[in-house]
Parts: structure tokens; C-alpha cells; sequence
């Protein structure tokens, strides 16, 4: 692999620093000629946006492109020439075109950062004897709709240099006939944000051990034009999320402390009113082990003297075992624990449903797997025009993750007391896609 790098200066970025060592580097020139495999690098905090233009044709002879600490400025100079960019300034952000058959591309798109988010924190504890719950005590908010940084980390720089330098093959089966306009970009990102409690609860116990939480991201756009002369001109827009929303391994678990779980997850897509949904998956389930999530669209197409039509399809099986999903809208999922209690509950006396308050201990043994360690999870959503677009419309994705801490405590002669430390945060991401591409 060749790396040709474009600054005016030296380059301090911590994914470069890791990159480059051992590395064989040089400057860019735009006579090289730069194909696969290649690497061109482009110190955005040292060059202008309208730099960016003078990779493209590298770019589009299968080189990757990688800005370092780019604005939104240099995202939307990538935008310009291939209808795609997520929104504000980050730390990496690579770029690769992909062959998928002939005259069908795909972009690759991968970046990494500083996770931001709301989050809250709050507590509620009861108070039982062996017959149950007999107090419950108000909620107690350590903080709500705080934003939290999460700085990048070293473990983040090399999750990026991993992802970048894994060889995603597109799938090439059921690729669309080159006569189609259809453009693919699949963007991947981490997330993260740390749970923690407040200090006491009511009854005196806490706090709960802090814990990072994370999720990583997957979002696979696909766009196409519509324009067989029996059903008029429009365009499909489908938005495919896939991810792992996991606890990283938990803390101080023993009968006695439980937790953090992975209770609930809730990702929601906003689209402006000019595309209408069409179909969206998978819808609510409950008491199975397996979901699928997919769609099927049916599109006519006439171009350069050829007409036909193409049927694209696309599925994913997760397992959700004691799990279950809500479909809340159309572009809305709750994904939540479905035992021992449910996940998306904040109340202690529901929580509580998994002491035995015969022993004073948490059974632990209930919990399933998905619950103490991953889930993974997909959703998908497909929009139409009524008309053929050639602006921007932007789409934003936001995931609710929430995540339990519990805590259980016998006091001689006063009963049990249980604790349920809720940790709730929610990310988002946003883009820009650029409809002319397939017009």
C-alpha cells in the first residue's frame, strides 16, 4: 500500500501517529496515478476544503481517502463528488470507492471521534421482607439531559485502523444492471458513553461502579431512480442500521450486585416530509428467539435505451432470545429485555420482580445472555418521492440505549432493601445525501 499524504505542515492527529508508523509515506502529487490498495491523507486542519478536489480522480480509480480532523466544510467537498457525508467535524473520516459490478459503485465510509450525548442518571430503591416489596421510594435524579463527552480513545484509534483496513467485499449476486441509477453508501461509526450512579440511594447503598457502554454502528444507504414510463418518475430511499449495543464486560457482579446490564435500546430515523415511507421492518415481536429485518422494492427502470426492472431485496437474522421489539412508528423500534422484567422500565417494583426476598439475593440466573453481554440488532426503513429530487435531504438517526445497575442488602430486624440504578443516554447521527446522484 502506497500513502500519499497532503499537508501544509507537520501532522499531529493520534490515528496518523498509528498509521504511519513503519510506514513508508510521501507527499501527494495529482500526476501519480493511485489505484486499490492505495492511501491518500489529507491533513484537513492544515488544508482548505477546496484541497479536497484534487484526490477525486485517485478516488475514483479505487484509492481511499482519509481527512484528518475534518470540518463540515471538508465532509461536504467530499459530498460534492459522491452525494454522501455525515454531518459536523470529527477526528478520521475514510473514504473508499467499491466496485460492485460494472457500472455499479459503492462508497465505503468509515469515522471516528469524540462520542457525544445526552444522558441522565437516576435512582429508585424499595424496601421488602420475604413477602415482597412493601415501600417504594421516590426516584432520585443524579442528573438528566447532560451532555457527555466521551474523548477518543486508544482503543478507538485502533477499532478505526481495524475497520479501515478490513477488506469489506460487496455483495455481487444480486447487484443491479448497470442501466439502473442506483448509488449504495454504508457508513460505519462507534459510540460510547459511561453509566454511573448517583452517590446513595435512600437506603444508604451505593454508588454503583462507573462503566463504559458502547455501540457500534453500521448505516447502509441505498438510492435509486425510478423511471419506467408506466409509473412516472420518483426515487427510493432506504436506510438499513445494523449494530452491537454491549456492556463491555460486567462489574462487581455477584448475588449481591448486578449489573450493568444492557436493558433497552430504542433507535428512531428522522426524514423530511419530502420522503413518504414505503416500508419499514421488523415489526413488534415478542416470545420468539430470531427476528429478520429486510425489505423488498420493486423498481422499473428505462435508461440509455434499455427498460427492465430490478427487485432488490435484503435481510438480516438477529437472535433475540428473552428479548422482545416494539415497532412505536413507523421509523421507531424499542428493542428491551423481556425477562426477567422489563428492560425499559425505570421503577424499582418492577425491577424488583427478580429478588428473591426469601435469600435477600438477586437471581442472577435470570437474566439472559443478551442482557450481561451484547445485543445485536437491525432495523430498516425504505422512503419515496413523489417527485424526482436533486437537493439534499438530510436524515437523522437517534439510539437510546439504557442500562441497569442493581443492588440488593439485607438489614438485621429492618427487612431487604433493593436499589435499581437506570442509566440512560441517547446519540445521534445525521447526514446529508445528496439526491441528484440518482436522478
Amino acid at each position: 500500500m502506497q500513502i500519499r499524504t497532503l499537508a501544509s505542515g507537520n501532522i499531529n492527529n493520534p490515528i496518523y501517529t498509528k498509521l504511519s508508523l513503519g510506514a513508508t509515506v510521501s507527499g501527494y502529487s495529482s500526476d501519480e496515478a493511485l489505484g486499490a490498495g492505495d492511501l491518500v491523507v489529507i491533513d484537513a486542519s492544515t488544508c482548505f476544503p477546496s484541497d479536497v478536489s484534487v484526490v477525486f480522480a485517485s478516488l475514483d480509480a479505487g484509492a481511499a481517502l482519509l481527512l484528518l480532523d475534518p470540518t463540515d466544510g471538508h465532509k461536504q467537498a467530499v459530498a460534492k463528488h459522491i452525494g454522501f457525508r455525515s454531518k459536523g467535524a470529527s477526528i478520521g473520516y475514510y473514504v473508499v470507492k467499491q466496485q460492485v459490478a460494472t457500472g455499479v459503485s459503492r462508497y465505503r465510509i468509515v469515522e471516528a471521534g469524540d462520542s457525544k450525548g445526552r444522558v441522565a442518571s437516576v435512582s429508585q430503591a424499595v424496601l421488602g421482607d420475604a413477602n415482597g416489596v412493601k415501600e417504594t421510594f421516590p426516584p432520585q435524579i443524579a442528573f438528566q439531559d447532560v451532555e457527555q463527552v466521551q474523548p477518543l480513545t486508544d482503543a478507538d484509534v485502533e477499532l478505526f485502523l481495524a475497520a479501515i483496513d478490513t477488506v469489506v467485499e460487496p455483495d455481487t449476486a444480486s447487484s443491479p444492471p448497470s442501466e439502473l441509477v442506483w448509488q449504495q453508501w454504508v457508513y460505519s461509526s462507534p459510540h460510547s458513553y459511561t453509566a454511573s450512579g448517583s452517590v446513595n440511594s435512600d437506603t444508604g447503598m451505593g454508588p454503583p461502579p462507573s462503566k463504559s457502554i458502547s455501540l457500534l454502528l453500521t448505516y447502509t444507504f441505498q438510492g435509486a431512480l425510478n423511471n419506467a414510463p408506466q409509473s412516472g418518475a420518483f426515487q427510493y430511499l432506504g436506510l438499513l442500521e445494523t449494530g452491537i449495543f454491549q456492556n463491555n464486560g460486567m462489574s462487581n457482579t455477584d448475588d449481591d450486585n448486578y449489573g450493568w446490564i444492557i436493558a433497552a435500546l430504542s433507535p428512531t430515523y428522522e426524514a423530511p416530509t419530502s420522503l413518504f415511507w414505503y416500508a419499514s421492518s421488523p415489526s413488534n415481536t415478542n416470545d420468539v428467539t430470531q427476528v429478520t429485518t429486510g425489505s423488498s422494492v420493486n423498481i422499473g427502470f428505462n435508461n440509455n435505451g434499455v427498460s427492465g426492472g430490478y427487485t432488490y431485496s435484503s435481510s438480516t437474522t438477529e437472535n433475540i432470545t428473552d428479548w422482545y421489539i416494539k415497532q412505536q412508528t413507523a421509523s421507531s423500534w424499542l428493542y428491551a429485555q423481556n425477562t426477567p422484567f422489563d428492560g425499559s422500565t425505570t421503577s424499582a417494583s418492577v425491577a424488583s420482580g427478580c429478588v428473591n426476598w426469601y435469600s435477600g439475593h438477586i437471581n442472577t440466573s435470570d437474566f439472559p445472555i443478551i442482557s450481561t453481554s451484547s445485543l445485536q440488532f437491525a432495523v430498516d426503513t425504505v422512503w419515496k418521492t413523489n417527485a424526482v429530487l436533486s437537493t439534499e435531504v438530510d436524515i437523522t438517526i437517534s439510539n437510546f440505549m439504557q442500562t441497569d445497575y442493581m443492588m440488593v442488602k439485607e438489614f438485621l430486624g429492618l427487612g431487604t432493601n433493593f436499589v435499581l440504578w437506570t442509566s440512560q443516554s441517547t446519540q445521534s447521527d445525521s447526514f446529508a445525501i445528496d439526491m441528484s446522484v440518482i436522478a
